[in-house]
């Protein structure tokens, strides 16, 4: 942390965070989150869903519009596509104030980097992936859950993540839970092996998304104090 404080206290002014560089870097994290969302929707529409091993729900979707249209319920993509609106933005302008933007780009990175460790840690299997679908896992499982919060720490920006800002954030991800765990039942369908109700039932559901959640919420207070940290920095530097 101290070395990571170092290189952006390094730069000095705390226009650093608002620089040609920061947009040049967030219009390469948003090309990558749109390269990644593209070829989500593109397997969608040429591929069946598949059914995890052993699961007890039974439900899918054909290809063509019907899995295209459901990418979306997807955690991996709902992360992506956050990332993906916050880092067009920011390329666009960075001077941004709004809590909503800042709850939904707090939410982007923590969501990325939970994408990256829920799906390696838990829900990878040895299948060997090729093609689109090899492209795709490079994307959005390894490269953007390291590159999104790398680049929150070296260009923000910075001094705007309050408590209000990460109570705003964590509603994205349990709204998604919410939707995910009321459709469930009526498609007998659900994205992840983890949220497999028929299976292991509310409770077992309950571990995994209780342990994911208490996650989310260590991260986003570490991104909070990191916030605090640099932008008092920044000021000192500067002022």
């Amino acid at each position: 942390m101290a070395s990571v404080g170092c290189v952006v206290g390094w730069t000095g002014p705390r226009q650093w965070q608002h620089s040609a560089a920061a947009r040049a870097v967030h219009a390469v994290i948003a090309l990558l989150a749109a390269s990644g969302i593209a070829t989500s929707l593109y397997i969608g529409w040429t591929n069946d869903s598949q059914l995890p091993a052993g699961v007890a729900y039974s439900g899918g979707f054909t290809a063509g519009w019907e899995h295209m249209l459901n990418q979306p319920v997807y955690f991996t993509f709902l992360s992506g596509l956050l990332v993906l609106v916050t880092s067009v933005m920011l390329t666009l302008r960075t001077q941004r104030r709004s809590a909503v933007f800042h709850a939904v780009r707090l939410a982007g990175v923590v969501q990325m980097i939970i994408t990256g460790l829920v799906f390696n840690v838990l829900l990878r299997d040895d299948a060997v992936l090729i093609g689109v679908r090899q492209f795709n896992d490079a994307v959005l499982h390894q490269a953007m859950p390291m590159l999104v919060p790398l680049v929150w720490l070296l260009f923000g920006p910075f001094g705007r993540i309050t408590g209000r800002v990460l109570v705003g954030s964590v509603t994205i991800p349990l709204a998604w839970l919410a939707a995910t765990l009321i459709r469930g039942p009526g498609l007998d369908w659900y994205p992840y092996v983890i949220l497999d109700v028929p299976g292991i039932g509310y409770s077992g559901v309950g571990v995994y998304v209780v342990a994911i959640v208490a996650a989310y919420l260590a991260l986003a207070c570490g991104f909070w104090g990191l916030d605090r940290l640099f932008s008092r920095s920044r000021r000192r530097i500067s002022g």
